[in-house]
């Protein structure tokens, strides 16, 4: 069976001496190359770096990088990873790869036979996800029956700031709570002491504690009975308002672009090349029962502030989406609909059987449900919509994007008109031979 692993495949060439010269820089005579060029040949530039970290200047720190390759490692690491938005990530797809034989991590249980429960029970959902395909189910709809154990595979770019930052996370905070992260975190805390002796021991001096915020309660509330809902898009509000929108363009009075003294079309704006002006404009909505599948499209959008609950709400709330391509198929609806209840039915037998706390997540389907809150700026909301009301877009992700865009329209129709997929807004499709070539249809449906 693979283990779970993180290893650091690549990092910056001259990381301690790049990140020495940048500890020298403010305080040093000399150009930066003639300061890089003096560092080669230093003998303390990793005490140099330790004694600036421990000063608070951790931003020296951001000038090496790493890359890591998650393998193995479950689904539910996966989602905790990616939270860190300080990172680039590039992660197999479940809508393109055929995950029946992918396998699944199987944590530290208690006695053998919950072990053998645990697994016998991950595998016969792996064999509806087959099922599922046998029926004519896309893949991008079968997941939705696979547990939040099933093994991820992807990789991770970080300063080594943002990566210390994150492994102080899984080994000392919130993420040390699960047995999984920690272990991961650990084996990471190891290669980074390779780089960085002491710099750990030091961000951990310097870390402000914990508080419970996060612990695990002493008892979980009930399992909830399995039932299906649809996805609905809340938006709370939209800064400026519609009248005030104007006070935006104001900022471009002395761009080129308004050289006459007449502020800048909101539409020159939008298919421009640096729409600044988009980001004085925010909008907080939420999204209710939207899937986990359909979350990890989401969170990919670094540049906004959202919200998502523990994957553990989802499986304690236990509400799920059924995709179209399973309600209209009566043997395929049978089988998506038995997965859920039978994987309700196991987990609350093994909770009384001693399942950990802890371990509960990895029961979570794919297509179990959660209310997500964002905050994003207009600029965001722009790259957002672009890419999620494509005609390629995941279709869950897409009906929250239109539907979202559609409750924009109406709070400021001026600008948010314009919005729409990347060929409405820009007049081409980035997708190449991949395009869905119906550019006029998606005109018209967007212009109007």
């Amino acid at each position: 069976m693979q283990k779970a692993a993180a290893k650091i495949i690549a990092c910056s060439t001259a990381g301690e001496t790049v990140c020495a010269s940048a500890a020298r820089i403010s305080t040093t005579e000399g150009t930066a190359l003639e300061i890089f060029e003096r560092a080669k040949t230093k003998d303390n530039n990793g005490t140099l770096i330790e004694k600036v970290v421990a000063s608070g200047h951790t931003s020296v720190l951001e000038h090496s990088f790493f890359t890591v390759a998650f393998d193995s490692v479950s689904v539910f690491a996966e989602e905790f990873v990616i939270e860190f938005r300080l990172g680039s990530y590039t992660v197999k797809s479940r809508r393109y790869v055929d995950y029946t034989n992918a396998g699944f991590y199987v944590p530290a249980l208690p006695d053998q036979s919950v072990q053998e429960r645990f697994t016998k029970h991950m595998q016969s959902l792996f064999s509806d996800y087959a099922a599922l395909l046998e029926l004519g189910v896309p893949k991008e709809d079968a997941r939705f029956v696979l547990p939040y154990c099933f093994r991820s595979h992807f990789y991770c770019t970080m300063n080594a700031r943002e990566l210390l930052h994150m492994v102080h996370v899984m080994t000392q905070g919130r993420g040390s709570l699960y047995p999984e992260l920690k272990m991961l975190g650990e084996s990471l805390l190891e290669q980074l002491r390779a780089y960085f002796p002491n710099v750990p021991e030091i961000l951990r001096a310097r870390a402000v504690p914990e508080n419970d915020r996060y612990a695990l309660p002493a008892a979980l509330p009930a399992v909830q009975e399995p039932h299906a809902e649809t996805a609905q898009v809340l938006l709370h509000g939209c800064f400026p308002a519609e009248s005030e929108l104007q006070t935006v363009f104001q900022a471009s009075a002395s761009n080129w672009m308004t050289v006459s003294g007449n502020l800048p079309d909101p539409e020159a704006v939008i298919c421009g090349e640096r729409p600044r002006e988009l980001e004085l404009i925010h909008a907080h909505f939420e999204i209710r029962n939207l899937s986990l599948a359909a979350i990890t499209h989401l969170v990919r959008h670094r540049v906004q502030t959202v919200l998502v609950p523990h994957v553990t709400q989802a499986v304690l709330q236990n509400a799920y989406i059924i995709p179209e391509s399973v309600s209209g198929n009566p043997e395929a609806l049978r089988c998506y609909q038995d997965a859920f209840r039978r994987n309700t039915a196991v987990l609350r037998e093994m909770l009384q059987n001693g399942l950990p706390e802890d371990t509960v997540q990895y029961f979570a389907l794919a297509g179990n449900q959660l209310h997500v809150t964002c905050a994003m700026n207009g600029r965001e909301l722009l790259h957002f919509i672009k890419l999620r009301t494509c005609s390629r877009a995941q279709w869950e992700i897409r009906a929250c994007a239109v539907s979202l865009l559609r409750e924009l329209r109406k709070t400021a129709p001026s600008v948010f008109r314009y919005f729409g997929p990347s060929c409405f807004v820009t007049g081409k499709c980035p997708e190449g031979r991949l395009s869905c070539g119906k550019q006029a249809e998606m005109k018209e449906i967007f212009g109007s």
